[in-house]
C-alpha cells in the first residue's frame, strides 16, 4: 500500500470526511480519497448496521483501488435528547406564546405540548431556565414547574420538526455517555476492524473507563476520541484527556450547552490542552457548512479553517458537506487548499512554548523531543519512526517538526491508526525484515518520495521491530545514498 501524496505538497494537518447518502459509493470514495481524505467518518446518528457494512465495504474497495491508505472512524451516537415525532412533521412556533414540555410516552408534538424523550423536563428544569430546540434557532423560557409538564414561554420561536435536538444549557443532567445502542454499534465495530470510536456526549473520565473495558472484554483494539460537546466535560476536560486516545471538539451541541461568544477561546484552549499532552484533537461542526449546496466556501469559514490549522488541531472534520452535500469532493479539495496554505503561516516557535517541559511525561517522550531538536542542529531533510503501534510518531508529531515525518510499521492497523497524526506519513514494511533492512527500506523510500540528494541526512528515532511494541529509545543519525 502507498503513502498519501497530495498535489506535490504534503499537508500535515488531516481531513476527516463523514460517508452518508452523496458519498458511500466506490467512485465518490476515490475521489474523496485523492482530493487529500485521510479519515472517513460512520455517522451512527443514522442508517442501519447494513447501511453502514455497504459503507465499509465500498470504502475498503477505494483504498484497495485506489492505494492511499486511510482510517475508519465510527461516531456512535449516545443520549441525543430529542423531542418526538411532530404532529404534520412540522409547525410554527410564533414568538411570545406559551406552550407545555412534557416527558414522552411515545406521543406526538403538537404546538402546545412538546413532548421529550430521554428526560423528564418536569425533574430537569427550574423557573427561568433556558431550553434551546433545533441546535439553538428556538429558545423557550421555563416559567412554572407543574405535577406532570413545565410551563415555558417561547423566547424564539420558529418551525419545529420531528425529532430535532433539545437542550437544558441551565440543568445538569445524569446520564450515560453510552446507552444500549451505542454498546451494541460498538460491538458491531469491534467486529468490523473500526480504527477509532467516538463517543458522545461524554461529561467525565468513567465514561471513557467504560468503553475502554467494553472493547477489551470483546477483544477489541480501537482507540477512544472523547466529543466534547458538554459544559461538563469541560469541567472534567483532564481527566477526560488522560483516559481518551484523542478528542474531537464538537462545536454544534457544545455551542449549545456553553454561550456561543465563548466557543473561540474554548476551542483554542482545548487545541492547547491536547497538543501538550501529543492526543490527536478534531475540529468539527460546519468548517464549511455553506458547501452542502455552494461550490465555493465563504470567507468566514475559510478563516474558520485556517485558525484551526494555526493553532495547532491535528485534523478537521467535515459532515454534511460530505454526507449530502452536492459536491463531497470539491468540498475536500477546498479544506485541503485552505489547511496548505495556513500551514505555510504555522508559528513552530510559538507551537514550541506551548509544550514547555512537556518531554518529561515519559522516556519515549524525551526520546521523541531528542530526536526533533536533533533533526534542527543537523540539518537533516526528513525524519523516520519506526514503529509498531503508532505511539513513536505520534510522540514526534506532538512537537511539530517542520522536517517531513514518516513513519514505518509492519502493522497495517497501526498504519491506518496513523492516518490521523499530524504530518505523519506511513511506509508499510515486511514483518519479517531486520531491523537494519528496515532501515534501509525506510531511508530509500523517503530519498525517493522526497527526491533527496545522496548525503542528506535522516534523523531515525522509535521503538524498532526487535524492541518492545510502544517503546522509543533509539535517536540516531544517517546519510541517505540510495540514489544510482
Amino acid at each position: 500500500m502507498n503513502i498519501q501524496a497530495i498535489n506535490g505538497i504534503h499537508r500535515k494537518t488531516k481531513i476527516i470526511a463523514t460517508v452518508g447518502p452523496a458519498s458511500n459509493q466506490e467512485e465518490m470514495l476515490c475521489k474523496l480519497l485523492h482530493a487529500g481524505v485521510n479519515v472517513f467518518r460512520l455517522n451512527f446518528s443514522h442508517g442501519s448496521h447494513e447501511d453502514h457494512l455497504k459503507s465499509l465495504t465500498a470504502i475498503r474497495s477505494a483504498i484497495k483501488k485506489t492505494g492511499i491508505s486511510a482510517a475508519v472512524l465510527q461516531d456512535l451516537s449516545g443520549p441525543k435528547i430529542r423531542i418526538s415525532k411532530v404532529q404534520g412533521d412540522s409547525f410554527i412556533i410564533p414568538d411570545n406564546s406559551k406552550l407545555k414540555l412534557r416527558l414522552s410516552n411515545k406521543n406526538e408534538t403538537t404546538p402546545g405540548d412538546i413532548y421529550v424523550e430521554l428526560v423528564d423536563p418536569v425533574k430537569t428544569l427550574q423557573p427561568g431556565h433556558s431550553v434551546l430546540c433545533a441546535d439553538g434557532s428556538l429558545e423557550f423560557k421555563a416559567e412554572t414547574i407543574h405535577k406532570d409538564y413545565v410551563e415555558c414561554v417561547v423566547i424564539k420561536g420558529g418551525s419545529l420538526r420531528s425529532r430535532v435536538g433539545i437542550a437544558f444549557p441551565d440543568s445538569r443532567l445524569e446520564l450515560p455517555a453510552t446507552t444500549e445502542k451505542d454498546l451494541i454499534d460498538l460491538a458491531w465495530g469491534i467486529e468490523n476492524k473500526i480504527d477509532f470510536v467516538a463517543i458522545s456526549f461524554v461529561q467525565t473520565a468513567a465514561d471513557i473507563d467504560r468503553v475502554r473495558d467494553f472493547i477489551s472484554k470483546n477483544k477489541g483494539d480501537c482507540h477512544i476520541i472523547a466529543k466534547i460537546e458538554m459544559r461538563t466535560a469541560l469541567e472534567n476536560i483532564n481527566g477526560i484527556l488522560d483516559r481518551a486516545d484523542g478528542i474531537m471538539i464538537a462545536r454544534g451541541d457544545l455551542g449549545v450547552e456553553v454561550p456561543i461568544e465563548r466557543l473561540p477561546l474554548i476551542q483554542k484552549d482545548l487545541i492547547a490542552k491536547a497538543n501538550y499532552l501529543g492526543k490527536p484533537v478534531i475540529v468539527a461542526t460546519q468548517m464549511l457548512h455553506s458547501m452542502v449546496t455552494s461550490i465555493r466556501p465563504t470567507r468566514a469559514e475559510v478563516i474558520d479553517c485556517a485558525n484551526a490549522v494555526m493553532s495547532g488541531a491535528d485534523a478537521v472534520m467535515l459532515s454534511e458537506e460530505t454526507a449530502i452535500g452536492q459536491n463531497p469532493a470539491n468540498a475536500v479539495s477546498y479544506l485541503d487548499k485552505i489547511a496548505k496554505e495556513a500551514e505555510t503561516s504555522f508559528t513552530f516557535e510559538e507551537y514550541k512554548l506551548r509544550l514547555r517541559d512537556s518531554d518529561r511525561a515519559t522516556v519515549p517522550d524525551a526520546i521523541a523531543y531528542a530526536a526533533c531538536a536533533a533533526a534542527i542542529k543537523v540539518e537533516a531533510s526528513a525524519i523516520v519512526a519506526c514503529t509498531q503501534t503508532g505511539t513513536s510518531a505520534r510522540l514526534v508529531a506532538k512537537y511539530r517538526p517542520q522536517q517531513p515525518l514518516f513513519a514505518t510499521t509492519s502493522c497495517e492497523k497501526a498504519m491506518r491508526r496513523m492516518s490521523l497524526y499530524w504530518g505523519v506519513r506511513a511506509i508499510l514494511c515486511d514483518a519479517s525484515v531486520t531491523r537494519e533492512q528496515e532501515l534501509e527500506t525506510a531511508l530509500r523510500k523517503v530519498q525517493n518520495l522526497e527526491n533527496l540528494p545522496n548525503g542528506a541526512m535522516a534523523v531515525i528515532t522509535g521503538g524498532l521491530s526487535a524492541g518492545t511494541p510502544g517503546s522509543s529509545s533509539v535517536v540516531e543519525v544517517r546519510g541517505m545514498n540510495y540514489k544510482n
